[in-house]
C-alpha cells in the first residue's frame, strides 16, 4: 500500500464524501486500514451518512464503518451518562464546571462530535475548588487511579489536573483540570480568562470554553502534547474552524485570544497544518497575521518535517524509520515543552529506571503441568 496515496484518498472522501463512490475494493481496503489506525473511520461514516451515501459503498466497507460508528455512538452515550452522574454528585458544590475536548464537543452538539470516539470526560474547575470537588466525588464513589507517590506528586504539584478518577460501576475515566496546560509548561494560558469567556450549555451548571479558546486548547493539545490520534485531533480542529469560522468576528477573536494566552506559536502551527493537510478555509489575512508567532527558518523546517510525519503516516505496522524517529522526537519535544530541563531529566530518568525495574521483576509465565 502507498500510505500517502491512501491518506490523500481518505482526506478527499472526508472533505467530499462523493469521492468515496469512486473507490475500488483495494482502495477501500487501504482507506479502512488507515481510518481505523487514525481513529477517523466513524467520522468518514458520519459524512457518508449525512449525504445518504452509506448504502452505496461496498457491503464489507459499510459493515466496518457501521461497527466503528456504533462504538463511537456508545462512547458518547457513556460520556453523557457520566456527566449526568458528576452533576448529580456535585449538586451542592457551587463552582463552575467547564467541559473540555471530546466531552465538550458531545455535550455542546458541535460538528466535531460527529463520528468521534470519546474515551473519558475532561472537565475544568477553579484551582481553589478542585480539592473540594475531588473530596465530594470520592465520597460519592469515584476513586483516584492507583499510582506511586512520585506520580501523585507529579500530578498535584506540577500538572494542570489531579490524578484521573473512575467510578467502579463504569469504565470511563474522569479527568479534572484547573487549567489547560501543566503549571510547569513553557506556555502559561490565563485560566481566569478561560473561565470568564466560557459559555453556558442548556444545563446552566455546565459550560464550555469560548469558541476561540476551544480552538486554542485543541491546538495546543495536538501540537504540544503526546496524543494517540493526532490526525483525528487535527480533523477536530478542521471541523471547529469550519463551524466557528462562519461567526462574525471569530477570526480576529482567535488572534486576540492567542495573544491573551501566550499561544501565538501553537496557533501558527494549527493554521499552517490544517490548511496544508485538510484544506481548511482560513482567511489569507489571518494566516499572514498568525505568522507573527512562527519559529525561525531552521526550527520551522524541522517542525514541518516532524508534523508532516505525525499527520500523514500510514498504519503503524507500515511506518517508515523516519516516521518512527519523528514520533520519538515529538515525545521528547512534548516533555521539553512540559517542564524545565532539570525537572525533565529527573522525570525521564525516574521513568526509565522504573521500566528497567519492572522488566527485571517481571516473572516468566510458568507452563502448567
Amino acid at each position: 500500500m502507498n500510505p500517502r496515496s491512501a491518506r490523500e484518498r481518505f482526506v478527499a472522501a472526508l472533505l467530499d464524501p462523493e469521492c468515496a463512490l469512486t473507490f475500488g475494493l483495494r482502495e477501500w481496503n487501504d482507506v479502512l486500514m488507515l481510518g481505523r489506525d487514525h481513529g477517523v473511520l466513524a467520522r468518514l461514516g458520519a459524512g457518508l451518512a449525512d449525504r445518504g451515501l452509506l448504502e452505496r459503498i461496498p457491503y464489507k466497507a459499510r459493515a466496518h464503518i457501521r461497527a466503528v460508528s456504533i462504538a463511537a455512538d456508545s462512547s458518547q452515550t457513556s460520556v453523557r451518562w457520566e456527566v449526568n452522574r458528576v452533576l448529580r454528585a456535585l449538586a451542592e458544590v457551587d463552582a463552575p464546571i467547564i467541559l473540555l475536548k471530546g466531552s465538550a464537543y458531545v455535550m455542546a452538539g458541535l460538528p466535531a462530535a460527529r463520528g468521534r470516539f470519546v474515551g473519558d470526560v475532561d472537565l475544568m474547575v477553579p484551582r481553589d475548588r478542585i480539592e473540594e470537588v475531588e473530596r465530594v466525588l470520592t465520597e460519592k464513589g469515584w476513586a483516584p487511579s492507583e499510582m506511586t507517590e512520585y506520580d501523585q506528586r507529579y500530578y498535584r504539584e506540577w500538572m494542570h489536573e489531579i490524578p484521573p478518577m473512575q467510578h467502579p460501576e463504569r469504565e470511563i475515566l474522569l479527568d479534572i483540570h484547573h487549567t489547560i496546560l501543566p503549571r510547569t509548561s513553557r506556555f502559561r494560558p490565563d485560566a481566569a480568562a478561560l473561565f470568564a469567556a466560557s459559555l453556558p450549555l442548556d444545563n446552566p451548571r455546565l459550560r464550555v470554553l469560548g469558541p476561540a479558546d476551544m480552538v486554542l486548547h485543541s491546538g495546543v493539545h495536538v501540537f504540544n502534547d503526546e496524543v494517540s490520534d493526532p490526525f483525528r485531533d487535527l480533523t477536530d480542529l478542521h471541523l471547529l474552524l469550519c463551524h466557528f469560522g462562519e461567526r462574525p468576528g471569530f477570526w480576529d477573536e482567535l488572534l486576540a485570544r492567542a495573544e491573551v494566552h501566550g499561544l501565538r506559536r501553537p496557533l501558527y502551527h494549527v493554521l499552517r497544518h490544517v490548511t496544508r493537510v485538510l484544506a481548511t478555509p482560513v482567511p489569507s489575512g489571518i494566516i499572514e497575521a498568525s505568522a507573527a508567532g512562527a519559529p525561525g527558518p531552521l526550527t520551522g523546517a524541522a517542525l514541518d518535517w516532524l508534523f508532516r510525519h505525525r499527520f500523514t503516516a500510514g498504519p503503524s505496522r507500515e511506518r517508515s524509520t523516519s516516521a518512527r524517529l519523528a514520533n520519538w522526537l515529538f515525545y521528547l519535544r512534548a516533555h521539553w515543552l512540559r517542564m524545565p530541563l532539570p525537572m525533565l531529566i529527573r522525570h525521564l530518568s525516574i521513568k526509565a529506571a522504573r521500566r528497567v525495574q519492572e522488566r527485571f521483576e517481571r516473572k516468566p509465565a510458568v507452563a502448567e503441568a
